[in-house]
């Protein structure tokens, strides 16, 4: 089975502002241009083939839109996956919106979705656990269908002269996946970390942790993890599915990051594997329940954050009072996986396996 996590998909340094560029322009869609206009005013320096391609200034006209109507053979999974993302970048954007109004956002145009594909394929061929900057570079300078291969042939630039570039570079922010959940564990004093600025507050986070409990911090990060799942899957309301799917996310983002696993951890993986859930490819899962939409569908993303449902947010204050008790995070996770609505949830994503 391909395991490959989506989440490291260059959203950071390329994806948010290019969805930031179209709702400020109030465009209706995100293209493949816009996604190579974001690499070269990033890699222009160190690609000057790349930042040729801009120097006539394309931003000043109108931005170009993807010809075809439909993407290539695009597996649901990939179209689940640009969808996944595409809803947690807007979500960042959201955050500090006045208002209640649901808004709908700028949709990826059939030429990002299948950049976004090959690119997955590509690390797949490569063994990469994520889908690193530099496929999502070559896969839109390779896909001769797009506007953004038309802003090539425009510029003059040599195609495969710039690609021999790219590939004589390192890796640049694909090193390593991007890990929310790492950041999480950092700023709750879970994980030791090298940044100046955090390191002053290390050892705050730790004494609140003593008075709230040595499992305070992983179950806040746990809490917050289910909401991002939540808004990766498009729902209003945190369910125990989210749960599920936050606690098998931490430990996977921890080991795509190369993080040894914590102290506060230990044990949790081996809860996870008896209840089947580290075998399992949870994106798949959600794919095979007819989750994912038409790459076409519009985007709309509810202004607030998603809300747990009311038995999930009386299920975590059982936790947050465990947690107060001094239990681990092992045994909380027990508790939680002990639920008959959890239990439902594991056996829906795991029943693949008794078949």
């Amino acid at each position: 089975m391909e395991m490959v996590d989506y989440s490291s998909w260059t959203v950071e340094a390329i994806i948010a502002p290019a969805l930031k560029r179209a709702m400020h322009e109030g465009r209706t869609s995100v293209g493949s241009v816009d996604l190579l206009l974001e690499y070269c005013r990033r890699m222009g320096s160190e690609l000057p083939l790349l930042g040729a391609v801009i120097r006539d200034d394309p931003l000043s006209g109108e931005r170009e839109v993807d010809r075809r109507s439909e993407p290539g053979n695009v597996r649901p999974l990939s179209v689940y996956a640009a969808h996944a993302i595409l809803r947690e970048v807007a979500r960042e954007v959201l955050d500090f919106r006045v208002g209640r109004s649901d808004v709908v956002m700028p949709a990826w145009t059939a030429g990002v979705v299948q950049v976004l594909a090959d690119a997955r394929s590509m690390s797949v061929d490569k063994g990469l656990p994520w889908v690193g900057d530099r496929e999502v570079l070559i896969a839109l300078l390779v896909n001769e269908g797009s506007a953004a291969s038309a802003l090539l042939v425009r510029s003059g630039t040599d195609r495969h002269q710039l690609l021999a570039e790219v590939e004589r570079l390192s890796p640049f922010r694909g090193k390593l996946p991007w890990a929310p959940a790492v950041d999480s564990l950092e700023g709750a004093g879970v994980l030791r970390i090298n940044m100046v600025s955090r390191l002053l507050m290390w050892p705050v986070r730790v004494i609140s942790n003593r008075v709230e409990g040595r499992s305070s911090g992983l179950l806040s990060t746990l809490e917050g993890e289910s909401s991002r799942q939540a808004v990766r899957r498009g729902s209003g309301d945190i369910t125990f599915d989210h749960v599920v799917f936050a606690a098998v996310s931490i430990r996977q983002q921890l080991v795509l990051s190369d993080i040894p696993e914590p102290e506060g951890l230990r044990g949790s993986g081996s809860i996870l594997e008896r209840y089947g859930l580290l075998s399992v490819d949870l994106n798949l899962r959600i794919v095979d329940r007819g989750l994912p939409p038409s790459w076409a569908e519009p985007l709309l993303v509810p202004t607030r954050p998603p809300a747990f449902m009311p038995e999930v947010a009386m299920a975590l204050e059982n936790l947050r009072r465990l947690a107060s008790l001094d239990y681990s995070y092992p045994q909380i996770l027990e508790s939680l996986f002990a639920m008959p609505q959890v239990r439902s949830s594991i056996a829906a994503l795991t029943a693949h396996r008794r078949q």
